[in-house]
């Protein structure tokens, strides 16, 4: 994925799913070395291929949730830093934001802290 591909807009039940994969507790879920992986282990048994749609290889064909990880994993961040800004995004989504504006502020957040390394 490109540094300047944007994350897909994800709505409310999708962050909360993404949050659940990014708890520490799931340390070791993952057979990969990076607590991302554990994410995406987590993602794969909840039935959300790490697989292209359609077969292709192009980092936009992959599943919403699989590029946001993947897309933050690109930029240097961790788990904790994307933890962290769902947390956010779902605190302001409480806050009275309608659910489609807080998607795409979403995506907006997501492209300036990832390679913020914040």
């Amino acid at each position: 994925m490109a540094p300047d591909d944007p994350l897909p807009s994800l709505d409310v039940a999708d962050l909360e799913i993404l949050l659940a994969a990014l708890d520490p507790r799931l340390d070791g879920f993952g057979e990969g070395e990076s607590c991302l992986d554990d994410a995406l282990a987590y993602l794969a048994r909840l039935g959300i291929d790490p697989e292209p749609v359609g077969g292709e290889g192009s980092a936009a064909a992959l599943p919403p949730l699989i590029r946001w990880v993947e897309g933050w994993r690109a930029a240097g961040g961790d788990r904790r830093t994307l933890r962290l800004m769902v947390a956010t995004v779902l605190a302001q989504a409480e806050g009275g934001a309608e659910a489609g504006s807080e998607a795409g502020i979403a995506g907006g957040i997501a492209g300036e802290s990832a390679g913020a390394g914040v």
